[in-house]
This record gives C-alpha cells, sequence and structure tokens, in this order.
C-alpha cells in the first residue's frame, strides 16, 4: 500500500467502520425476524418466484397468484403458472439467482442489507467529490441513521433496496465521467420496477438542468425512464395478466378514475391532469400524515433537502406520484421510501457545494448531531416492520408486549413443525410461515386458500396445511379486527376436520395433512387448542 492508498483507507476509515456497524446490526435484526417469524408473505413471494426462476420458470409464484385480478376480483383460485410479472415488472431481480441457489431464503436478507450498506458507501464518495471530508462524513452518517433508510431495510425483502444503490452509482458515474458507470446503472435503474423509471426521470432532468453540456445525456434518461413506465405498464405487463388495469390502477388511483373498472396508466395520466383540484386534495390529505412523512425524511439532513433544488428536480416526480395514489402510501418504514431516497440525499450534496461555509458553525454541528440522534430514536421507538418487538411495545394502548424468550421459543418450535413437510408437497400455511416454505412449487396463503390449479388447470386440495394459530390468539383479546380474522380461521379450520388429520400440536403451531390416517392424541390435543381459542373474549 503505497502513501497516498494509506491516507485514502485513514480518511475512510471511520467511514468503513460505520457501514459495517450498519450491516452487522441490521443483518442481526434481520435473521431475528427470519427467526422468531416476523418476516412474511411479500418476502415469500419474491423468494418463491426466484426459486422457481432456477428450475426454469421465471417469476412464476402461487402466491402472486392469489393477489392477482382473477383471484381477488373474480373469485377464481390460485394457479400454478401464474407470472408475477402482470403485478409488478421487475426483471433485474434474475442477477440474484446465484445467491439464492447458494443461501436459499437467507439470501434476500442479505442481499437487501448489503445493498442498502453499499449504497450509504457509494454516496459517501459521491460527496467526497464535491464536499469537504468531515461534511462528507455527516451526510453518510445522516444516511446510515435515517428513518426511511433504517426501516425498509429491517422488513421484507423488497425490489427497491436496489434502486439507492443503482442511482447512486449513476450519480458517480456522471462525476467521473465513467461511461461504463453511467450507462449500467441508467439500463439498470427501469429493471428495478415498473414505476422506478420514474426516477431515471428526475435524475435525467436534473442532468440537463445542472450541466448543460450533458443535456443530451439528460435527455436519453429522460426518454428511457419515461418511454419504460409506458412501454412496461401498458405493452409488456398485460401479456402475462391484467393486474396493472383492473387492480393496481383502481386501488391506488381510483379516485381519478370517474367510477371506471380498470384503467391504463396512460388513462390514469390523463385523467388525473383532468381535475388538478382532485390532485391537489390527495397531496394535502390527510395533511398531519403527510407532514409527518416529510418530516420524517428531512430530520437526517436537517431539512435541507426541502430548501434544495437539486433534490426536488431529482425527488419530485417520485414523490408526486406517492402523495397522489389513493390512501397516500406514506410510512417512514414502508419500501416506497426508497423511490425518495436517492435524490433526497444527493441533492442535500449539491445544496451544501454551494452553502459549505455554513457548515464551519460549531452549533449547527451540534443541532445536525442532534437531529441524526433524534432519528434513530423515533426509528428504534416506531419498532419498524415490527422487528423490535423483542424490544419495543407492539402497542401501548393496549398494552401489547411479548417477551423475546417466548418469541424465541415459539419460532424453534415452528421450525421444527414444518421440517415435517415433504419439500415437494403443495401447501397452504400462515403468513408467517410463507418465507420459511416458500422453495416450493406450490404455495398459498391460510386461510384464504386451500385449493389451487395446477398446470393442467385441475382443481387439487394442498397436501398440508401450517397454522400459526398463536400469532392470531396473542392479539385477538386487544384488537376488533385480529380477533373477526381468528373466527373466520376457526370457521375454515372445523371445515377442514373431515379431509385433514392432524401430524403437529405445540405452542398453538397446528400442522394438518390430507387424507392421512388420525391419531388420538393429536387430534385430542388439536380439539383442547380449538376449544381455549374459541374462549378468548372480543375485546
Amino acid at each position: 500500500m503505497n502513501h497516498l492508498e494509506q491516507q485514502r483507507f485513514t480518511e475512510d476509515r471511520s467511514i468503513w467502520i460505520s457501514a459495517g456497524i450498519f450491516f452487522l446490526a441490521c443483518m442481526a435484526l434481520q435473521v431475528w425476524r427470519m427467526q422468531s417469524l416476523a418476516a412474511s408473505m411479500d418476502q415469500g413471494i419474491l423468494y418463491q418466484i426466484l426459486w422457481n426462476a432456477l428450475r426454469g420458470h421465471p417469476f412464476e409464484s402461487t402466491l402472486s397468484s392469489q393477489l392477482s385480478a382473477d383471484v381477488v376480483i373474480s373469485g377464481n383460485i390460485p394457479s400454478v403458472g401464474y407470472h408475477r410479472l402482470g403485478q409488478h415488472f421487475t426483471p433485474i431481480l434474475i442477477i440474484w439467482l446465484p445467491i439464492i441457489g447458494l443461501l436459499g431464503k437467507w439470501a434476500l436478507p442479505l442481499i437487501q442489507v448489503s445493498l442498502i450498506t453499499f449504497s450509504g458507501l457509494i454516496f459517501y464518495y459521491l460527496a467526497k467529490r464535491k464536499l469537504s471530508l468531515d461534511l462528507s462524513k455527516m451526510l453518510t452518517l445522516a444516511f446510515f441513521g435515517a428513518n426511511a433508510v433504517i426501516g425498509p431495510c429491517l422488513g421484507n425483502f423488497t425490489d427497491l433496496c436496489q434502486l439507492p444503490f443503482f442511482a447512486f452509482s449513476l450519480l458517480l458515474g456522471v462525476e467521473r465521467r465513467s461511461g461504463w458507470l453511467t450507462i449500467i446503472p441508467a439500463i439498470a435503474i427501469p429493471l428495478i420496477r415498473e414505476d422506478t423509471g420514474v426516477v431515471l426521470v428526475g435524475i435525467g432532468i436534473w442532468i440537463a438542468y445542472k450541466y448543460r453540456h450533458l443535456w443530451k445525456l439528460g435527455t436519453m434518461l429522460i426518454l428511457y425512464g419515461g418511454a419504460w413506465v409506458l412501454i412496461t405498464t401498458n405493452l409488456l405487463m398485460p401479456l402475462f395478466s391484467e393486474d396493472t388495469s383492473k387492480r393496481f390502477m383502481v386501488e391506488n388511483f381510483g379516485q381519478y378514475l370517474q367510477d371506471k373498472d380498470q384503467a391504463s396508466s396512460i388513462e390514469v395520466i390523463q385523467l388525473s391532469l383532468q381535475q388538478p383540484f382532485v390532485i391537489l386534495k390527495e397531496i394535502i390529505n390527510p395533511p398531519g400524515k403527510t407532514i409527518g412523512y416529510l418530516l420524517g425524511h428531512g430530520l437526517p439532513l436537517i431539512f435541507i433537502p426541502f430548501i434544495s433544488i437539486d433534490s426536488w428536480l431529482m425527488m419530485g416526480l417520485p414523490l408526486l406520484g406517492l402523495l397522489m395514489a389513493q390512501g397516500n402510501p406514506l410510512a417512514i418504514n414502508w419500501r416506497y421510501t426508497y423511490l425518495v431516497i436517492p435524490g433526497l440525499f444527493a441533492g442535500a450534496i449539491y445544496w451544501w457545494q454551494k452553502n459549505e461555509p455554513v457548515f464551519n458553525s460549531r452549533r449547527l454541528k451540534r443541532i445536525w448531531a442532534g437531529c441524526i440522534t433524534l432519528s434513530l430514536i423515533f426509528t428504534i421507538g416506531s419498532n419498524p416492520n415490527r422487528t423490535l418487538s423483542w424490544l419495543i411495545p407492539e402497542s401501548i394502548e393496549p398494552w401489547v408486549f411479548h417477551s423475546p424468550i417466548k418469541q424465541w421459543q415459539h419460532g424453534v418450535i415452528a421450525r421444527k413443525a414444518i421440517k415435517g413437510i415433504p419439500k415437494k408437497a403443495s401447501v397452504s400455511a400462515s403468513s408467517t410461515f410463507v418465507p420459511h416454505l416458500a422453495n416450493r412449487e406450490v404455495l398459498i396463503r391460510f386461510p384464504y386458500h386451500i385449493k389451487y390449479n395446477d398446470a393442467e388447470m385441475n382443481v387439487q386440495r394442498v397436501d398440508w396445511i401450517a397454522i400459526d394459530l398463536e400469532h392470531h390468539r396473542k392479539y385477538a383479546d386487544k384488537f376488533k379486527n385480529e380477533w373477526r380474522d381468528l373466527q373466520e380461521i376457526l370457521d375454515v379450520m372445523k371445515d377442514l376436520e373431515e379431509d385433514y388429520s392432524v401430524r403437529f400440536v405445540q405452542d398453538g403451531i397446528v400442522i394438518l395433512q390430507l387424507n392421512s390416517e388420525k391419531k388420538s392424541t393429536l387430534e385430542n390435543q388439536y380439539s383442547n387448542l380449538v376449544r381455549s381459542t374459541k374462549e378468548i373474549n372480543p375485546p
């Protein structure tokens, strides 16, 4: 190592240590989520489509089929061979197949935490090209301390976790005048999901504004990103299913559709532009939630992005899309924050480039450090995606807190129970079991379905059913909706008693098998569990 390399290593050491701490903490919490059954349906869907891809059936998922318009709206049953690309167009996920093949269900948490960690490091090197070392480090610490970064990272795997990595890489490529580091991320960003091309459009607008000599590059990014969104949602996704027009556009933007029961993305854009007051209403309402969401984003950066034209140019379009959506998908711990994060943080760099003398104030540095600390406190207090339920109550009123030892023991028993299910068997399982059982052709979520269409479109019943009844029991006397869900589950379980036999009962976990011999001891334990569950009173 020469003198210059040694100097750079010394300069960057504290950031690499911070990144290491972030990675280890998030990875440890992801392991806890998996082992304590906190991971759920969404993670199982993405694991199943990649597991199927390894076997020559890319993007097929019975779990996704369960969420299709054909099932949700038309009332049909899930089918083998359903392609998730009709719901979300995510071709770039294919690059992770080798890791899925190597690590199985543990690959997705590792990929997510690694990508967000490296996003922070790329962001740091981007900042270093424009700012002083100390200011670059402060911005990077703000990234690793941001609720909007940590919260989704501690949730189920999301395809959007790839977005900050590629977006910051693209911006670093532009600053370095590196062709490959610009082209590869630019191509990749729209392939992450059908709506991420909007982020590329924002970056293109910013490049054309910021670097007038690169207006051709900016224009190409705008055209590519925008065209890809329209092509995928109007031409490619309908090749696989009608879910975009019949379900997702209606659910997210139904307020603009004037009672239409389906619409393309182009129709949504046209109709929404004709109703500016409806757009304004959606952007503002509910005001408390909208303001809280924006404050949560801005806090670790001492709200600088809100006065930065660079931030607004890059994050404006994706943020507008979130604000316009029905019900506003605004939660600081949800995956959609990753649509906003790249522009929010990158724009802060360019504001500070023009105002760096402000950072010399010791008082401002203390305030900024306090804001990052406050962001971390809010993150912990919000118990993102129930990942910190071993430490933070899930509810104060009514009081809901479960011992971490009990949670861990329940997970141990659950994993023992599902080991008895053959790997090739078809299964209907509670959401908490889904990430652990998704490495199979047929998996659907209990209690919604126990039947499915096989590859020949013949109706079949699942071979096994895995029920985490305790997951519902522990909330049933606290929340009315949980009690109602529990009653529905009990009704479904009653209908299963004739054809399914009990194979495992312990700690509220039930495993049933189709057309197998009934064992009196297990059947009695099952009856006692059901009886005690029925005795739970509503809140």
